[in-house]
């Protein structure tokens, strides 16, 4: 209050230099038509704010009013130069900004004031401000106050992106006095190298042609948010193709970061098209999360992606160096763009560093990166040549800051009116690259893939071969005894094995078993047992001690398997001695034989079996199956079971597989018979 009552005190002593002022520059006359006109000037400048008559409210400033005389101020045309081109904005001109116009270290308030006599035959006047301004105005016509691009408080000014402001001008009388009051925020300088005020001159025309011109200069904002959204229409439809991908592929991290990547893409267009399309949304918000967030994320996430994807997971320093790099060019970035939100806590100095370490920190980044690509060179030369473009486009994408603060380069790629920003250039690019390499890995996998499936078909034809030629029934020829065996692997190979041995003394000799597990390695171990066993029987047709023969062979050397088996031996007076180490009891004439339990073999070093000894009669008829039969399920998922099993247990050998089979086969069956002779054979 002091301060606007001295300025009263101060109206009558200026008042008579104000008179002199009007009468020593003569206002600016302009007929209005058809057509838009510009006002390039000559305007009168004046760095600083100023100072209010009565209370601060808008309209009250006393640089604003009519009477105030700036003859003392510097004059400014606005005239842009020839062939010049505005890199934010397309179809725009550019006039440089008052920090290369003599005022370098001119920040925040500056004043601009234009008198003119406008004929405009009794119609409605209007005035549209320029596009490209830093970066926020007030404007007042004879000291009434007409509108303001951005958010005037009192001490605090956010500003807006930039889009075209219409205003109309007042009806009382043809002579006009134009103030715009300008606040440029502390970042623009260091932003731009030409930064501050208007870099085109206002226009003013009737009601018409200035909402003609209003609409193509708000297409020149909008052009380049179109490329963007094609962008994020393209990341999109890439997305649930990465995501399915990554599903597919859940050790192969890339595909993670790829869709993060993406993700991140369509959120830092989203941010700053909102911030081309919403008036009102700050300058800050579409920095901060546009360019902070989701862009420093979106390079963060190719570094990964490209690190994953050549393979690169033993240089674990990468990905930690690019997470340090990227929260602390984060913090750096905060604190730069914190005047654009009215923070005042960083001061100019602390600014400039700032704005120096954001290179320092894109150069580390852009270095990381080049080290990965150089690294993806030594894995993989044609793919990384292939993945250079987009790779460089990144590269020149993340020095967005300073290659606009040194070199005043073109933020995005401009074909015509049409407009594609860097980044979104680079997102397009990786993703139809990334494609090309994906189809080249998957012919390549595809490659692999079929030369393994020959490789295994062959060693399991191999593998096959060899069981086949372990597992063949002996051409046993006896007067009091018949043996019979069906044999059916699940798979090409199976983990079911037997033996039937005719011994010199007579006695007849039955192992049966099954090795757990299946394929290749199960079968190898059929192979040790079956081939143990045939050694073992030489010496000796006790069954415990060929079981503790087929354990020694197991325990060590077995891996994860593990077999039960089932050894019988068939004296020439029918007496039945039987070791069983976990199989499957066998039956007798229907019934199932009573075996204590025990476990299998490879289990312990020490076997300890259970014992059965039975004396056939004449006409009894033994089966030995395994757990093939019993556990065969159908498609509605009933159980072939013990019950079943034991019904058809006196049948044929090949019925009993044949039918455990057809109702649903799900492991390997094997079924041995052992039919001792009727009582007139064994009389003769």
């Amino acid at each position: 209050m002091r301060r606007g009552a001295a300025i009263l005190c101060l109206l009558p002593l200026l008042m008579p230099a104000t008179r002199s002022a009007v009468a020593q520059s003569a206002p600016q006359t302009i007929v209005l038509g058809h057509s838009t006109i510009p006002l390039n000037g000559t305007w009168k400048f004046s760095p600083g704010d100023s100072p209010w008559i009565g209370s601060p409210a808008a309209g009250h400033f006393l640089w604003a009013q009519p009477a105030f005389d700036d003859a003392r101020w510097a004059s400014m045309d606005l005239t842009p130069p020839a062939n010049s081109n505005d890199v934010q904005f397309s179809n725009l001109t550019f006039t440089p900004g008052w920090t290369s116009r003599g005022y370098p270290n001119l920040r925040r308030y500056a004043w601009y004031r234009l008198r003119l006599h406008i004929d405009s035959q009794g119609q409605a006047v209007w005035l549209e401000m320029p596009v490209d301004v830093d970066d926020a105005y007030q404007v007042f016509a004879n000291g009434q106050y007409l509108g303001q691009f951005g958010e005037f408080h009192h001490g605090r000014v956010t500003p807006h992106y930039g889009h075209p402001v219409t205003l109309q001008l007042p009806s009382q009388g043809n002579d006009i006095e134009l103030a715009v009051r300008f606040f440029m925020s502390d970042v623009s300088p260091l932003r731009w190298p030409e930064a501050g005020g208007m870099h085109a001159p206002p226009v003013l025309g009737l009601a018409a042609p200035i909402f003609l011109q209003s609409n193509f200069d708000e297409a020149g904002v909008l052009n380049p948010t179109i490329g963007d959204w094609e962008s994020s229409l393209l990341c999109l439809l890439a997305l649930p193709l990465v995501l399915w991908a990554a599903v597919r592929n859940p050790g192969d991290r890339a595909w993670r970061w790829l869709a993060l990547a993406l993700a991140c893409n369509m959120a830092g267009g989203a941010a700053q098209t909102l911030g081309n399309l919403v008036r009102s949304l700050s300058m800050w918000s579409g920095e901060f999360w546009g360019l902070s967030v989701f862009i420093l994320g979106q390079e963060f996430c190719w570094i990964l992606f490209w690190y994953h994807w050549f393979g690169l997971e033993n240089r674990r320093w990468i990905p930690r160096a690019a997470a340090l790099l990227t929260a602390v060019y984060f913090l750096v970035n905060l604190c730069f763009e914190s005047p654009l939100l009215g923070f005042t806590f960083a001061s100019q100095s602390l600014l400039r560093f700032c704005s120096a370490a954001i290179v320092y920190f894109c150069a580390a980044l852009g270095l990381l990166l080049l080290l990965v690509l150089i690294e993806a060179f030594r894995k993989d030369g044609t793919a990384a040549l292939v993945a250079t473009a987009p790779i460089l486009l990144l590269e020149y994408s993340s020095f967005y800051i300073p290659l606009l603060v040194f070199f005043h380069l073109a933020p995005r790629l401009y074909i015509g009116s049409f407009g594609l920003d860097y980044y979104a250039l680079t997102a397009i690019s990786t993703i139809l690259i990334v494609g090309a390499l994906s189809i080249r890995r998957f012919l390549r996998n595809r490659d692999i893939e079929i030369i393994e499936r020959e490789s295994v078909a062959r060693d399991l034809e191999q593998a096959r071969q060899l069981q086949q030629s372990v597992l063949v029934p002996e051409n046993i020829a006896s007067p009091r005894y018949s043996v019979a065996v069906a044999y059916r692997p699940a798979q090409t190979v199976g983990g079911d094995f037997f033996l039937d041995l005719a011994q010199p003394d007579g006695t007849l000799l039955l192992v049966i078993g099954d090795v757990s597990g299946k394929g290749i390695s199960a079968a190898m171990l059929v192979a040790v047992l079956v081939g143990a066993a045939r050694a073992r029987a030489r010496d000796t047709s006790d069954p415990a001690a060929i079981l503790a023969e087929l354990n020694a062979q197991l325990i060590g050397r077995s891996g994860d398997h593990f077999a039960t088996c089932l050894v019988a031996a068939l004296s020439p007076d029918g007496t039945l001695h039987i070791a069983n180490a976990g199989h499957l009891p066998p039956y007798r004439n229907g019934a199932e034989i009573p075996l204590e339990g025990s476990l299998p073999l490879g289990m312990t070093a020490v076997l300890d079996p259970a014992h059965c000894t039975l004396q056939l009669r004449p006409g009894d008829a033994l089966t030995f199956l395994t757990d093939g039969v019993v556990e065969a399920r159908s498609a509605t998922g009933a159980l072939f079971g013990f019950e079943r099993t034991r019904g058809l247990s006196a049948l044929p050998a090949e019925q009993i597989a044949a039918t455990a089979q057809a109702h649903g086969q799900q492991d390997d069956i094997t079924v041995l018979t052992l039919q001792y002779a009727p009582a007139e054979v064994l009389h003769v």
